[in-house]
């Protein structure tokens, strides 16, 4: 199986570096990388500077997109799939955008579209959600799915580190990009809790209509005030299926017993929960940031794909109605120095921080 690589950067490097590695006789070969002119020498003869080169090629089975973003990676995506190329791709922004057109794409095509990097790094989970949906309901979905912030509210809470200096820590570790916003805002959840959510209930929870509330405003004061009333801080993206076509969504930080398994989730890891019909409730845990677990999630959907393991199909029975938790659950509120715990709130704004009391 031949392979092209869209993009050679942390991730990108990653699948590359691993695929290389693997025995011969696992017969899976990178053949083609494309990337800026400034890769040429250290990518040899499989170098390119055309995404037809990979896109278009005969000579390519499998398309790995790990470029980041939304314009370009989408039209390489449909590119690929359209000349009958499996694609595998860690790309959380587009996928939450294009999910129900790159499915709809392979299956009219006879290929395979993966995602599974796209939520939790390393972590096998949308593949273990394609399994439970086939013989469960899964209503709800909740979890830590940010290994950046994770690790910067752990070097706060934790070390007792200041939002810059955890963030610091964070890019020198390869956990986070220079620009933060889409992790610290909570865009980055967002997305992923959309490509879940969607996957799960078996139609479309627009990305644009899920409520995003982020950890900006958390300080050490914040901090400490939440530890002496019981508390742990969290920054939790949770899911529930509400309807036949409504749920509620939500991206915001929470606050957690010590008895709550995702108190004991720090630095880098992820915690996923599922609630299913018939296997009650499922729990992933695994590294969620970082070059070679996000990697690692990519070479296995390769593998898939050359197994043909991969027959999954996305199906859009239209799309859901999505509301919020604010009304009606329980909020710590912090305002000027002072917080108290209040029953459903009309809107964070008029404080200085908010977390939901999970």
């Amino acid at each position: 199986m031949n392979v092209g690589i869209l993009g050679c950067g942390t991730i990108g490097g990653g699948v590359l570096d691993l695929i290389d590695k693997l025995p011969k006789e696992s017969n899976v070969k990178v053949v083609k990388v494309f990337d800026l002119p400034s890769k040429k020498e250290m990518l040899g003869e499989r170098f390119c500077d055309s995404i037809d080169e990979i896109c278009q090629s005969p000579n390519v089975d499998v398309v790995v997109e790990a470029m980041g973003g939304d314009k370009f990676p989408y039209e390489c995506i449909v590119k690929a799939l359209k000349n009958k190329k499996s694609v595998v791709t860690s790309n959380k922004e587009t996928v939450s955008l294009h999910i129900e057109e790159f499915y709809a794409l392979a299956k009219e095509n006879g290929v395979k579209f993966m995602c599974e990097a796209s939520v939790g790094g390393g972590i096998p989970l949308i593949c273990s959600l394609i399994d439970a949906i086939k013989v469960n309901k899964v209503d709800r979905i909740f979890g830590i799915i940010n290994g950046t912030t994770n690790f910067v509210l752990t070097k706060m809470a934790v070390e007792g580190l200041s939002m810059e200096d955890a963030l610091a820590e964070a890019r020198r570790l390869g956990f986070a990009e220079f620009d933060a916003t889409a992790d610290i805002e909570g865009l980055d959840l967002t997305r992923k809790i959309c490509i879940l959510s969607s996957i799960a209930y078996g139609g479309y929870v627009p990305y644009s209509e899920i409520y995003h509330y982020g950890i900006s405003k958390v300080t050490k004061e914040i901090l400490a005030d939440v530890k002496n009333l019981g508390y742990t801080l969290k920054f939790v993206a949770e899911s529930r299926r509400t309807g036949d076509k409504t749920c509620k969504v939500s991206v915001e930080p929470v606050l957690v017993k010590s008895d709550n398994p995702l108190s004991a989730v720090n630095y880098e890891f992820n915690s996923v929960y599922l609630n299913c019909s018939t296997n009650d409730l499922l729990g992933f845990y695994g590294k969620g940031a970082g070059r070679y677990p996000t990697a690692t999630a990519m070479v296995a959907d390769v593998n898939r794909i050359k197994e043909d393991a991969g027959k999954y199909y996305y199906e859009n029975n239209g799309n859901f109605e999505v509301e919020n938790f604010l009304a009606t659950e329980s909020y710590y509120v912090y305002k000027d120095g002072k917080s108290e715990i209040v029953k459903g709130i009309e809107s964070a704004d008029k404080y200085d921080f908010v977390a939901r009391i999970f």
